[in-house]
């Protein structure tokens, strides 16, 4: 996995930059805190508000859960569903619209993959399906190819 730059990473979570009419409450500002310091992370709701609370910041359910969506649908998290059905928040991999994810189907991890030249294929790929979409009236901003299999220390504890 590559390391992301910080100041790439950060710059779409700071508190100046939140999608109009959002507002920077004490705990809007501690959850991008949070997914800043740890970016390549997805994040499940109780994940954020288990944390936010060990950071003494009390929020609620809702309130994450309402923070949360409303990050992701200004485009600064993608939200993704897992193989349990868990919604997982995570910081956008790069600001093309394709996000790579590779989950474990035995211990659940999800990971981003990579950005290396080796997905350059994909990614065009990708881009050419996003394109005939397009030429079909259809206008999509965000798409996520999700790939399950098991993860590298999984799969040396099945041989």
């Amino acid at each position: 996995m590559s390391a992301r730059t910080p100041s790439t990473t950060t710059a779409a979570l700071r508190v100046d930059a939140l999608p109009a009419g959002m507002r920077a409450t004490r705990a809007t500002k501690a959850l991008l805190a949070l997914v800043a310091a740890q970016p390549d992370m997805q994040w499940s709701a109780a994940d954020v508000q288990a944390r936010l609370q060990k950071m003494g910041v009390d929020v609620n359910r809702v309130t994450t859960y309402r923070l949360l969506d409303r990050l992701a649908a200004a485009g600064k998290l993608v939200k993704s569903v897992d193989s349990e059905r868990l919604t997982r928040y995570s910081v956008p991999s790069r600001a093309e619209a394709l996000h790579v994810r590779y989950e474990c189907t035995d211990c659940h991890q999800v990971q981003a993959l990579d950005e290396s030249a080796d997905n350059a294929q994909m990614a065009h790929a990708m881009a050419q399906y996003l394109q005939t979409l397009q030429g079909q009236g259809l206008a999509p901003s965000q798409s996520e190819l999700r790939l399950q299999g098991l993860c590298a220390d999984c799969k040396s504890g099945h041989r």
